[in-house]
């Protein structure tokens, strides 16, 4: 009899000990589909006001962009805007930042309803899931732009061939249409149709 306890305890004790969550005893690297953390961190972000649009990461798992508002004078403003990242205010609210904080704009010109951004080197950092992220609120915030169709990302001056969500590659200028399903939507769910329409 008290051999079975003493196996009974013995067997719990291994069960309960199995269930934990091993120790790695040397660092090591994760995997790509764990990479893609959002950056936050300390706001550099301006006043949450105004009738312009930039692109932040919503809270949530399911890391969509979330248009929040802000106030530029020049297409350029807008996006410097969006590299300084959510405010305090957004921060509390859990939104964060694909875009490395350090990332800043050289220079932004037109050519036709192409919006040209010329960047600093930081987005050549980020891989996988987290890259798509930042190309993504760079898009959509740009094309927020009056006139702004597509927008042509250069790193110091070099144009640079983008991923896709689908895998491919492009240095061509890039839509929205290029990373659907990015964004959370503000409308509210259509209502199902009636038996019988």
């Amino acid at each position: 009899m008290m051999a079975k306890r003493v196996l009974l305890i013995a067997a719990v004790v291994f069960a309960l000990g199995a269930c934990g969550i091993p120790t790695d005893s040397a660092p090591r690297d994760l995997p790509e589909d764990e990479r893609s953390l959002a950056i936050a961190g300390s706001s550099s972000g301006s006043d949450a006001f105004g009738a312009d649009r930039i692109y932040l990461v919503a809270p949530g798992e399911e890391r969509l962009l979330r248009s929040v508002p802000r106030d530029a004078a020049q297409r350029e403003d807008l996006i410097r805007i969006l590299l300084l990242g959510p405010n305090d205010d957004e921060i509390a609210a859990q939104y964060s930042s694909f875009i490395p904080p350090s990332t800043e704009l050289i220079s932004a010109r037109s050519k036709g309803q192409i919006l040209i951004l010329d960047l600093t080197d930081e987005l050549s950092d980020l891989t996988g899931q987290s890259l798509s992220q930042a190309i993504a609120q760079i898009v959509y915030t740009a094309t927020e732009i009056e006139g702004v169709e597509s927008v042509q990302l250069v790193i110091n001056g070099e144009e640079v061939a983008w991923p896709k969500p689908d895998g491919d590659t492009t240095s061509d200028p890039l839509r929205i249409y290029d990373y659907p399903g990015f964004v959370q939507t503000a409308q509210p769910a259509y209502p199902a149709l009636p038996a019988g329409v």
